[in-house]
């Protein structure tokens, strides 16, 4: 995302108001995001033979499902799977074919290959196989046919539904589970909330700052009843050093002063965290979503936290930057 556009996107995620204009033209562009659902839809399914779970959303990013995708990941290595993680990649280089890194050998520079969040789930899931490719057919194959995998987790696979799946889950965002009802770019609606009829599986992440929990549930039953529904949160597990690896308790942060700053969706929720964890935040910096973090942010005195997402990205972090570890846990616990 742009700099320029980033505001707006920012006042549209909040559900601010725009001006009538820039609504009007939003609106109008709105009508793309629907044509291409439609198209996507109507794709021949194609089934391989593999377990194949999605993950996915319905609105733009910020749902926090990439916890969700390594807590499955982890899940199924456990218990003696070859897993692939299938990914978009985005904001990584561009290839038409599909890359391919088994984590179980050491690599380098995997945030340019991959991307920030497959780097992550790379990171957190050593064994598992990361592909990345627009084409999730062909990457599902490449999966199977070169590494012998025979369990699929697809990331952000909610609307890629050419690929038949055997688990369909729905990841929604608590705290703001529509948005202002409206499709992007005009919210951040991919699709309708109807579309969640589809899922097999809802669940929900953030719970414990969703305004009305409760109301949310009933939406959701109407919507798909008897699908399953499990209620997290994202907990705070550790700081590692970026640097090194190096962890440290949780119990550092408390009354310490720091610099906050993060490239995520929903920069509020990581602000949240770290003042709900005692820390004394003295700047808070948030860039667009997938954006590297500047070097002055980064070479700023005193300890600076940023998220695991953004520590990816950083081949030289300074002695002085951590990333905050989270991991999916049900709530109420």
């Amino acid at each position: 995302m742009s700099r320029l556009f980033y505001p707006i996107a920012e006042k549209i995620r909040r559900g601010e108001p725009v001006s009538v204009p820039l609504a009007a033209v939003l609106s109008a562009a709105t009508i793309v995001q629907r044509a291409g659902m439609w198209a996507r839809l109507r794709a021949k399914p194609v089934r391989v033979d593999a377990q194949v779970v999605s993950f996915g959303n319905i609105t733009a990013g910020g749902t926090g499902k990439t916890p969700a995708v390594i807590e499955r990941a982890r899940a199924e290595l456990a218990a003696g799977r070859r897993v692939a993680v299938i990914t978009r990649g985005y904001a990584s280089r561009r290839t038409r074919e599909p890359a391919a890194v088994d984590t179980a050998q050491r690599q380098t520079n995997l945030y340019a290959l991959l991307g920030d969040e497959p780097a992550l789930i790379a990171r957190k899931c050593p064994g598992a196989v990361i592909v990345k490719c627009p084409d999730r057919v062909a990457a599902a194959r490449t999966a199977i046919e070169e590494f012998g995998c025979n369990t699929l987790i697809l990331d952000d696979g909610f609307q890629h539904v050419r690929l038949v799946r055997d688990e369909n889950i729905c990841v929604i965002d608590a705290s703001n589970p529509f948005g202002n009802g409206r499709l992007v770019p005009r919210g951040i609606l991919r699709e309708r909330p109807e579309s969640i009829q589809r899922a097999t599986h809802i669940l929900l992440t953030h719970c414990d700052k969703a305004a009305d929990l409760q109301h949310l549930l009933s939406q959701i039953n109407t919507l798909n009843p008897g699908a399953p529904v499990r209620t997290t949160r994202h907990a705070p597990t550790l700081l590692w050093r970026v640097a090194g690896g190096e962890p440290i308790e949780l119990e550092t942060l408390r009354e310490k002063a720091i610099n906050a700053a993060c490239a995520i969706a929903a920069p509020e929720s990581f602000f949240q965290t770290l003042r709900g964890l005692g820390a004394n935040i003295e700047r808070e910096l948030a860039f667009p979503d997938h954006a590297t973090l500047p070097e002055d942010v980064l070479s700023a005195p005193g300890l600076v936290v940023v998220t695991e997402k953004d520590a990816v990205k950083l081949a030289d972090p300074p002695e002085n930057v951590y990333a905050l570890s989270i991991e999916l846990q049900d709530w109420p616990g």
